[in-house]
């Protein structure tokens, strides 16, 4: 017998979840002012490499770099150690924009798009906060991206070493791969076992089957996106580990904390990079837990690597004086080396096709399919709707017609039905007041898909500012989404949504069988329009317009002289001497994929890179 409780039961829970991570975080905090130092630094000990941002990358690099004994290497983390409920990968959201575990950023007013937002305003940017950065509040899916992004990557910064053929073996040392496509005699050169990260097959996945042999009837491939991306689509991998939530942290910083050459210093705030007159990185300046009376110092006797991610790296550099001089001189700072800073940005817009109503019980209804047993399954077996990211259970990617060799649309199938509460908890974590509360509402109790529809490969690019010279005030964050001009972006966008309602509604699998629909919500303005028709798609892009979660590019690599270019191939900061930046900011064009795995293999480079300069040098 599966006993459920009430519908009042889960609404309730809904509502408390954000309160709990509250306390875990309060509680994380006050344990490092006990037991980690409080708000002091032991920061007297002169350390070889000063990693800043405990991220994806960050993370990384210090097991790494810490794994040669010669080296004394300190970490430090704006935030602390992950919230215990982001193990949970059904609470994904409620990490998303929380003040515990998230920076809060938000973007300036749009020109074109953001109707959704008081002003056009993005009121949720979110960028983690804590050891783990994304990885540690992300939704887990495990992706490479297209081999033909980084041959673009090695053409630009000049360097055949991030050129796949190259990078896919550190993609394959970093997997402990268990997921959709076994590693078995036939693909066992695509995939490597007994890495640090640990890389499963979702464990929930109502509705996967009728969406592939959908996509099967519209002619695409269900396929591994991992070996070599085209067209298709493939049953999602996730960076879990028995269901549960396997992060940068729990793969390669948990196993080394107490490793004796490695510092973590939690909770630290850094201020400022110093350069010496000859432009060398010397140390860096940071707080503790807040208390900015208290100002400390660190010395890098080799280098200080920037891990912070796309908004705080860019920030962090600018605020020390290397960027754009004129904007630098706007806010008041000393220009110190004439860099694009902050220039480049790129992410994944997204919007949403959906909901995609269903006729039977094909999705993830919380009201219907959450009960005690799935706790249990969860603990005990991983399985269950507790390991299932929100229900996403499929990628893919697509070509349009502006690029027909090259994927340049990015799907995340989420077979998620509408029930009471979901329409406000997403609300929050995009910030647009009660905007889906209220599109949802109608269709509550219904079992439905939707498919977040992202450009994979936008023209758009966006840029990082400094508000003014204090080094706590948020950056400007102007993504400038459907900015190209000759509005390709928006073509694009609407090609993919006319062939992701096809999918659905013309279908055997997924029209005849289940009935699906787009329902006709009621979305302001685009009443308007006739429905599913081109200038409907548009408006409903340009309304419901949300980030991915995957800012790239603000310190792209280049060749020197490159007038683009913040880092060289060997991600140095360009003018400088023992300053590197390792994170998602040196890509100089975005992956068509989540950027997490990205990521993670540009840290892994860079971890061999500043090894062999180290051995080199003695």
């Amino acid at each position: 017998m599966i006993i459920r409780a009430p519908n009042s039961f889960y609404l309730v829970v809904l509502n408390v979840i954000p309160f709990i991570i509250g306390y875990f975080g309060g509680l994380l905090r006050w344990r490092d002012v006990v037991f980690g130092g409080g708000f002091r630094a032991a920061t007297n000990d002169s350390y070889d490499f000063v990693v800043v941002g405990g991220g994806s990358a960050g993370c990384l690099m210090a097991a790494r770099l810490s794994e040669n004994p010669r080296h004394r290497v300190l970490l430090l983390e704006a935030g602390g150690d992950p919230n215990p409920i982001g193990y949970i990968p059904l609470a994904v959201p409620f990490l998303q924009n929380h003040p515990a575990t998230d920076w809060q950023y938000k973007t300036v007013p749009s020109n074109n798009s953001g109707f959704a937002f008081t002003n056009k305003q993005l009121l949720a940017w979110p960028r983690a906060k804590v050891l783990g950065g994304g990885s540690s509040t992300n939704f887990m899916i495990y992706m490479r991206g297209n081999p033909k992004d980084y041959n673009e990557w090695a053409t630009i910064a000049g360097d055949s070493r991030w050129a796949y053929d190259n990078v896919e073996s550190y993609f394959k040392n970093m997997e402990d791969y268990h997921g959709n496509w076994p590693t078995n005699d036939s693909n066992n050169e695509f995939h490597g076992t007994g890495g640090p990260l640990r890389v499963e097959g979702a464990h929930y996945t109502p509705g996967l089957n009728s969406v592939l042999d959908a996509v099967r009837e519209t002619g695409f491939s269900v396929r591994d996106l991992n070996v070599d991306q085209k067209e298709g689509f493939s049953p999602v991998d996730l960076t879990q580990k028995r269901g549960h939530r396997w992060s940068a942290y729990s793969a390669y910083l948990q196993p080394v904390l107490r490793r004796k050459n490695l510092k973590i210093l939690r909770y630290s705030y850094v201020t400022k990079i110093h350069l010496n007159s000859e432009k060398r990185a010397t140390g860096v300046s940071f707080i503790r837990h807040g208390l900015k009376s208290r100002l400390h110092y660190v010395n890098a006797k080799e280098e200080v690597i920037l891990c912070a991610g796309a908004i705080s790296s860019p920030k962090l550099l600018m605020v020390s004086g290397i960027g754009p001089s004129e904007h630098l001189k706007s806010v008041g700072i000393e220009p110190l080396v004439d860099l694009p800073v902050g220039r480049n940005l790129q992410d994944h817009v997204i919007t949403f096709v959906g909901p995609m109503l269903l006729n039977q019980s094909e999705s993830f209804l919380l009201t219907r399919d959450l009960s005690l047993k799935s706790f249990s399954d969860f603990a005990f077996n991983g399985i269950g709707p507790l390991t299932s990211p929100m229900g996403i259970t499929s990628v893919g990617v697509t070509s349009t017609s502006s690029s027909p060799e090259w994927p340049n649309l990015l799907h995340t199938l989420v077979s998620i039905g509408v029930y009471n509460g979901l329409g406000s908890m997403t609300d929050k974590v995009f910030g647009c007041g009660k905007f889906l509360t209220n599109l949802l509402a109608p269709y509550a109790g219904h079992d439905a898909h939707v498919i977040l529809l992202a450009l994979g490969k936008p023209r758009s690019r966006g840029f990082i500012e400094l508000k003014d010279n204090n080094p706590y005030s948020k950056p400007i964050i102007n993504p400038q989404y459907y900015s190209d001009p000759l509005d390709q972006d928006m073509q694009d966008m609407i090609e993919g949504f006319e062939m992701l309602v096809n999918l659905y509604e013309n279908t055997t699998a997924l029209g005849t069988k289940l009935g699906a629909r787009l329902a006709q919500a009621n979305i302001p303005p685009c009443g308007e329009q006739e429905f599913k028709s081109k200038a409907y798609y548009e408006c409903v892009i340009r309304t419901m317009t949300f980030t991915l979660f995957h800012p790239v590019g603000t310190n792209p690599m280049g060749k020197i002289g490159d007038p683009n270019a913040v880092v060289d191939s060997e991600l140095r900061v360009i003018g400088t001497t023992g300053l590197r930046v390792v994170d998602a900011s040196v890509m100089p064009v975005i992956t068509n994929a989540n950027t997490n795995a990205p990521t993670m293999m540009i840290a892994e480079v860079a971890a061999d890179l500043i090894e062999n300069n180290y051995d080199d040098s003695t």
